[in-house]
């Protein structure tokens, strides 16, 4: 006789449905689970490699600002006058967040670096200077000529028309007839005062012309000091108010103060470095710089993630 083969009964199917239900369901939660961590942990990763290489960058930039050229400004007032809207950087308030725009000038340390030696080498002949020229010994000016010329596309190359910018320094200060060099007569603030940076350009390997100064069309009298920088372009870093309430922020190069440029004149160029920042700030201390990043992705609705990176540069 056939044995009969049972079925399951309804019982039996409905309990199995019902440990399947909660197994589909728990594994949906986990699954669900680890894509929102995999989404936030690479949102978080994005933010802080881009936050740590965009810092990383200024550092770089600001290592080689001459001294006493860095200041901050003000842009957030439109209709404001530039020039009496800027402080020093070391003079910033630790609560202020409306001096944002960094500006400076660097120092040429391309052709500086390029060679064996530098290529202009920092050291003047104060002794046989004169209001024309000054040497600066074991220099090559002519590879400083070709180096400046192709990192600034043709806008400066040491010729009369394209002359670089030249400050002089003493005691680790710059100074003009005696006087330290302020800000507001480098091209930075106004355009039209440009009293203390010099414009040169090459007569020789080892000796520099002073050029006309381009307000005057006159030789101003040179103090001429047994150090100097040379410059091919200043530096603006601009955060600009974007459509999601945050900034973008701009690196604004290639202009030349002493030929009466500035950052936001169509002579410049311009770099987006990162979207979305949200801090930005600078302070000085000591010719010691401290900056804070930071900046924001959204990850989906109202879900944002942030990353802060501080750096300090030490000149």
């Amino acid at each position: 006789m056939k044995k009969v083969k049972k079925a399951f009964s309804l019982i039996e199917v409905i309990f199995v449905l019902v440990i399947l239900g909660i197994v589909a369901s728990i594994s949906s939660q986990i699954i669900v689970q680890v894509y929102e961590n995999y989404i936030t942990q690479r949102a978080v990763y994005n933010t802080s490699t881009k936050t740590e290489l965009v810092a990383t960058q200024i550092v770089n930039r600001l290592t080689y600002a001459i001294l006493g050229t860095t200041i901050a400004k003000d842009i957030s007032n439109p209709g404001t006058v530039e020039g009496t809207n800027w402080i020093k950087l070391e003079d910033i308030p630790a609560d202020d967040n409306n001096f944002t725009t960094i500006e400076w000038i660097g120092y040429d340390n391309d052709s500086f670096s390029a060679g064996a030696t530098p290529y202009w080498s920092g050291v003047a002949n104060y002794e046989t200077a004169s209001r024309d020229s000054f040497i600066s010994p074991a220099s090559n000016f002519s590879s400083v000529s070709t180096i400046m010329s192709n990192l600034s596309n043709g806008k400066v190359n040491l010729t009369s028309s394209k002359p670089a910018g030249l400050l002089f320094i003493q005691k680790d200060e710059f100074y003009r007839d005696g006087l330290k060099y302020d800000p507001s007569c480098m091209g930075l603030i106004e355009a039209n005062n440009t009293s203390c940076i010099f414009r040169v350009s090459i007569n020789s390997d080892t000796n520099l012309s002073f050029e006309n100064d381009i307000n005057t069309l006159a030789e101003l009298p040179k103090i001429v000091t047994e150090r100097y920088k040379l410059a091919w372009s200043a530096y603006a870093l601009v955060p600009e108010l974007n459509a999601d309430g945050l900034h973008d922020l701009f690196l604004y190069y290639n202009y030349q103060p002493w030929n009466g440029e500035m950052y936001n004149s169509s002579n410049s160029e311009k770099s987006l470095l990162m979207k979305n920042v949200s801090v930005l700030k600078f302070t000085e201390n000591g010719g010691v710089i401290q900056l804070k990043l930071c900046a924001t992705e959204n990850i989906g609705a109202d879900y944002n993630i942030s990353s802060c990176k501080e750096k300090a540069i030490i000149k």
